[in-house]
């Protein structure tokens, strides 16, 4: 299996040892030699040549207009200019070790045969308690961008990626984190990302990086609002394209069967349900 895995950093002073983790992580399960690395730095200067590193890790300007999600776009059409062809496209980021990351063991390797076979994408799906409104989509679940996969051909086909790059769409003014009465995410929908932002704890967790409600803060919370909603609606466009979303947790709970009687994912909702049993969260 080939693998191409795509990790989005800005430059080396935040996560500094995200990348020795991954490569740990892929040293675990067998993974390193089906692996090409393109380390995606949304830091180098733009129009710089890629810079291989070794026979399968090269390092590649990104594009930070919408943080990872035009990153990923970018290196998607780079790979694709190649020539090269991959079975898979691993999309990380080097936040992929922070907040909850016990999905990072609930992963076997036979889990990519089982994406490639049914066209699916894997991840670590997160939601909320009740659906929220984002353009004329209503969505309660995602899948957690740090760390997902998805076959080669679905994800060089898929578009959009950064859907919300223009905060003046959302925001009343280039400095405040007042939405506008027509933005298109839901009044709900703003009041959880502004919460989550500014660090109030959500399902036991705490953002890595919270936004002071001080002034100079608010563009960044603007970019991240922005992120926020690119991730969401990622998972929005999937559905619509008719690729499943499946969680690390449940698709693991099934990795005992064969993988000729290995079922079709049920919804994200169960899915969850299934993983709130599994780990011993209550409802």
């Amino acid at each position: 299996m080939k693998i191409l895995c795509l990790f989005v950093r800005h430059g080396t002073e935040q996560y500094p040892e995200a990348l020795a983790v991954l490569d740990q992580w892929y040293e675990r399960h067998g993974l390193r030699d089906q692996r090409t690395l393109w380390i995606v730095d949304n830091a180098r200067p733009d129009g710089q040549q890629p810079e291989t590193l070794n026979p399968r890790t090269s390092l590649h300007s990104g594009d930070n207009q919408a943080w990872e999600f035009s990153a990923w776009a970018r290196a998607l059409r780079s790979a694709v200019a190649t020539g090269e062809t991959y079975d898979v496209v691993h999309f990380v980021t080097s936040a992929f070790n922070t907040l909850y990351t016990e999905y990072l063991k609930h992963f076997q390797r036979e889990m990519l045969d089982y994406l490639l076979t049914r066209n699916l994408c894997l991840g670590h799906i997160d939601s909320y308690p009740v659906p929220v409104q984002l353009g004329a989509n209503p969505s309660q679940s995602w899948v957690r961008t740090c760390f997902f996969f998805l076959p080669w051909k679905t994800a060089v086909s898929l578009s959009p990626w950064a859907p919300f790059v223009d905060a003046t769409r959302i925001f009343i003014a280039a400095n405040s984190r007042q939405f506008r009465a027509e933005a298109p995410l839901s009044s709900d929908y703003q009041s959880r990302i502004t919460a989550w932002l500014e660090g109030e704890e959500i399902g036991g967790h705490t953002w890595h990086s919270p936004v002071s409600d001080a002034a100079h803060e608010n563009r960044r919370f603007q970019a991240k609002t922005l992120a926020i909603l690119n991730e969401h609606s990622l998972a929005i466009t999937l559905r619509q394209a008719g690729i499943k979303l499946v969680d690390f947790c449940w698709l693991f709970s099934l990795m005992a069967t064969p993988p000729a009687r290995l079922p079709n994912p049920v919804s994200e909702l169960e899915q969850l349900k299934i993983r709130r049993k599994i780990l011993g969260i209550p409802e």
